[in-house]
């Protein structure tokens, strides 16, 4: 009965030992899980910023001793086009490494961008793509008292090139692919879809595209998560920057729809219009986004 006692203990303190093996490894994988938090969130944006600075500063000193001082004002537009168009390819090259990195040695895991043939439904991209519009003018009341976009960014093939495929390419990368994905992971659709777009948001910069980015990005992380592909979002994100390069190059950037539209009637038509569609499409994006599964409680 001793030995019985005393090898019954001795089995217990094994099996506590293998136990809390087992915990240690299950601890260790829920350390990896907690990514992201609020901080790498942050660290995230730090990266990005961070690359802007680095490539700003080698750019200034490039300009230095090109002779042009630091007014980007006085190049060409399309020399000025092909050198923001550099810069940006290199900034975001370095931010998607850098995010990526970070990413992994926070213990994130698993694909970051999935793309999907099912991605291309033209139904959804043009509801999407109207959306965005409509949004835009929802938007104007607030705009109105935010300052003037400042966008020096050149003209010609270059400038076209980095913002109809570089942008498109490395934002939907970043935004929709690590970002939303590793969020979702941890904390759901809904949560993931809102703070993915709002970092999307405040990638930007400037407080005008802030929010009109923020909210684009709803639309832009709802079409990526209903079709689970990163080809449609690249698609309506570069239709978005084309239209967006199409008012720089005729020196309406800044302009909005109530100083284009003459009658006061018809625009108050038009908003309404676009409210509508706004509210329903927001109603129904949250509902069909909430009805999704979380794909790591499968």
């Amino acid at each position: 009965m001793e030995e019985k006692k005393t090898a019954f203990p001795a089995a217990g303190r094994e099996a506590a030992a293998e136990g809390g093996t087992e915990s240690g490894g299950g601890g260790e994988l829920h350390g990896r899980r907690r990514f992201p938090t609020v901080g790498d969130m942050l660290a995230l944006l730090g990266i990005a910023l961070g690359a802007q600075i680095v490539v700003g500063t080698a750019a200034m000193l490039f300009m230095l001793f090109a002779g042009h001082g630091f007014d980007y004002k006085s190049m060409e537009p399309a020399a000025l086009g092909k050198l923001m168009a550099a810069l940006y390819f290199c900034s975001m090259s370095i931010t998607l490494a850098g995010i990526l990195y970070y990413r992994r040695a926070r213990g994130g895991s698993g694909p970051w961008a999935r793309f999907s043939a099912r991605g291309l439904n033209p139904a959804l991209l043009l509801w999407a793509f109207v959306l965005i519009f409509a949004v835009g003018v929802v938007l104007e009341p607030l705009l109105r008292l935010l300052p003037e976009l400042s966008l020096d960014v050149g003209r010609g093939f270059w400038t076209i090139l980095s913002l109809v495929l570089f942008a498109p390419v490395f934002e939907e990368l970043i935004c929709r692919g690590v970002v939303l994905g590793s969020l979702r992971a941890r904390y759901g659709v809904v949560t993931a879809w809102l703070v993915s777009s709002l970092f999307f948001g405040v990638l930007h910069g400037q407080p005008a595209q802030v929010i009109g980015a923020s909210v684009i990005g709803l639309i832009l992380g709802f079409v990526y998560l209903a079709t689970d592909s990163m080809w449609s979002v690249m698609i309506l994100h570069a239709l978005n920057n084309a239209v967006a390069y199409l008012t720089m190059a005729t020196g309406h950037e800044n302009a909005l729809l109530i100083e284009m539209v003459e009658s006061r009637t018809l625009y108050v038509l038009i908003y309404i219009a676009a409210l509508a569609l706004t509210a329903v499409s927001g109603y129904m994006m949250l509902r069909t986004l909430r009805r999704m599964k979380n794909p790591s409680a499968a």
